[in-house]
């Protein structure tokens, strides 16, 4: 179980390296910045939720890795809103990381549900 849940993270560090390549120059840093915060909140999430042994962790690591490899287009994304509302640099980070919330929340809360 372990191993797969490791496996999943670095399979989603992996994911989330290639969707930051793909991002433009000027967006790469926030990509990563996306990326790093989503991979600590749900890390809290894992201290939290206990791990069983049934198959129960292969959801668990697809939410993982499915987080990892579409956190880096939030940043993208949150460019987007930004211009077309007009929105100054400090709204526009803490959007980026409540949008970084909502993925999270987006890819667990499913999951949450099966294992309840």
């Amino acid at each position: 179980m372990i191993f797969l849940l490791v496996l999943s993270v670095i399979t989603g560090i992996a994911g989330c390296a290639i969707t930051t390549a793909w991002l433009p120059a000027n967006l790469r840093w926030q990509g990563v910045q996306c990326a790093v915060f989503t991979l600590i909140i749900q890390g809290c999430i894992l201290k939290v939720i206990p791990l069983d042994t049934d198959g129960s962790g292969l959801l668990i690591a697809a939410g993982l890795m499915l987080s990892q490899w579409f956190a880096p287009l939030i940043a993208k994304e949150t460019r987007k809103l930004r211009v077309h509302f007009r929105i100054p640099s400090v709204p526009g980070y803490l959007l980026m990381y409540i949008l970084c919330l909502v993925l999270i929340g987006a890819s667990w809360f499913p999951i949450w549900m099966v294992l309840r």
